[in-house]
C-alpha cells in the first residue's frame, strides 16, 4: 500500500504562557507526531520563534498567529517546513487558513484553524463570518469551540436550542462533513466531582477531501493541564501499489 498522511495536533489550550503549558503541549507533538499544530485560545498577543521554541522542536520552523482580544482567544498555526510549504491565504478576527503543500510528493490541501468566542456581540460576529467563509474549497476545518451540534453533546440537561440550530444551519449552508471524534463523546470538562461534560471542539473536512484522504479521521489524547481534549486529525490515503512483473532470460 502506498500511504499518504500528514498528522495534525489541535488544541484549545486555554492559555501557552505556563512552563506547564510549554512542557503539556511538548508531549502531546511527540505523542501525536504531528507536523502542523493547531492551537486555540492561547491568551497571548505576540509569538516570535524564540518564544515558541519554549514548547515546540526545532524542526517547526514556520508559524502565523491571530492575538487575543480581552480575557480570551488567539490562534496559533505552527507547521514544519521540512514536511510541509505553508501559505498563508486567509487570515481575520476568528481563523487563519493556509494552503499546505507537501514536500515529498508536491500534493496539496488546506485548513483552517478557528476559534469562536462565546460572548455577544463577538459570539454573533463569528458566525456571519463562519457562514460567509469559503469552506467548500477548504481541506481540513478545525476547532470551533463553544457551540453545541445537539442537546446530547453534554451530559446534563441544558444547552441553548437555538444556538444548535444556527450552528447546524451555518455547517449545512456550507457544505462541511464532520469528522467525529473516535471512542470519545466530549470535549471539555469542567474539572468537578461531578463533572459538566461537553462537546465543545469540532472538526469539519470537504467533501472533495473525503474521497481523496477517505482514511481521515479524529482521535482523542489524553487531557492534561487544560479542560479541553488534545485531539490528532490524521488526514490520509492508502493507495494500492501495482503489481510488479519481472521477466528474466535464462
Amino acid at each position: 500500500m502506498n500511504n499518504r498522511n500528514w498528522n495534525i495536533l489541535c488544541w484549545n489550550i486555554r492559555g501557552i504562557n505556563a512552563t506547564s503549558k510549554w512542557d503539556a503541549v511538548r508531549d502531546k507533538i511527540e505523542e501525536s507526531s504531528c507536523s502542523v499544530i493547531c492551537l486555540q485560545e492561547t491568551k497571548r498577543e505576540h509569538f516570535d520563534m524564540m518564544y515558541i521554541r519554549k514548547f515546540a522542536p526545532k524542526r517547526f520552523d514556520n508559524f502565523d498567529y491571530i492575538p487575543f482580544v480581552g480575557a480570551s482567544g488567539g490562534v496559533l498555526v505552527i507547521w514544519s517546513s521540512s514536511s510541509l510549504q505553508g501559505t498563508v491565504i486567509d487570515k481575520q478576527q476568528f481563523g487563519i487558513t493556509i494552503r499546505f503543500q507537501s514536500q515529498h510528493n508536491n500534493e496539496l490541501w488546506k485548513l483552517t484553524n478557528v476559534y469562536g468566542p462565546c460572548v455577544e456581540p463577538d459570539r454573533t460576529n463569528f458566525i456571519n463570518w463562519f457562514r460567509n467563509h469559503q469552506m467548500r474549497k477548504i481541506g481540513s476545518f478545525s476547532e470551533i469551540s463553544i457551540f453545541y451540534r445537539s442537546v446530547e453533546n453534554r451530559n446534563r440537561a441544558g444547552g441553548n436550542i437555538n444556538d444548535t440550530l444556527i450552528f447546524n444551519d451555518a455547517i449545512g449552508q456550507l457544505g462541511l462533513v464532520e469528522l467525529p471524534l473516535k471512542d470519545r463523546s466530549y470535549t471539555w470538562s469542567n474539572m468537578q466531582i461531578n463533572p459538566l461534560l461537553e462537546q465543545l471542539d469540532w472538526f469539519f473536512t470537504s467533501i472533495n477531501l473525503t474521497i481523496d484522504y477517505p482514511n481521515t479521521e479524529a482521535l482523542p489524547l489524553a487531557k492534561i493541564t487544560s479542560d479541553h481534549l488534545p485531539c490528532q486529525i490524521t488526514i490520509g490515503t492508502k493507495i494500492p501499489k501495482a503489481n510488479v512483473f519481472r521477466f528474466e532470460n535464462y
